[in-house]
């Protein structure tokens, strides 16, 4: 039963996402004692963003080998969401909010684009292509 649930990319991709979330909120939370919300929020996307991209291209999507294509439609979507992520950061810290909702709310932002940009344009097939192929 486990082995089934694993086997829907759309588990894997929301399990991947979860964690990446950890990894880029622990990242920023670990880092802003040392420098600006802002920049701490930077850290922590990368340190996330580049997490998420290895998981899916390996477990979510289970490629062989990273795609040029989506490698580059990644980096444009992780440019948009970085925008929206640290814009927002950088908006709410001037708010009267505590330092965690701010990320929070930022990421919350930040992950729908994200999730957008991803479904439609990042992991899309392309008409008249063969599918990736995929891990055993």
């Amino acid at each position: 039963m486990i082995a089934r649930l694993f086997a829907s990319s759309l588990v894997r991709f929301g399990l991947v996402a979860v964690a990446g979330l950890g990894v880029d909120l622990g990242t920023a939370w670990l880092l802003r004692p040392f420098m600006p919300l802002p920049l701490a929020a930077l850290c922590g996307f990368g340190v996330g963003a580049a997490f998420n991209y290895l998981l899916h291209e390996r477990w979510t999507f289970g490629t062989r080998a990273a795609s040029a294509r989506r490698g580059s439609l990644y980096l444009l979507a992780l440019l948009a969401t970085l925008g929206t992520r640290v814009g927002t950061v950088a908006l709410l810290d001037r708010t009267a909010l505590p330092d965690l909702p701010v990320l929070i709310l930022a990421t919350g932002v930040s992950f729908v684009v994200n999730y957008l940009l991803s479904r439609f344009l990042v992991f899309r097939p392309i008409p008249n292509q063969a599918a990736p192929e995929t891990c055993s």
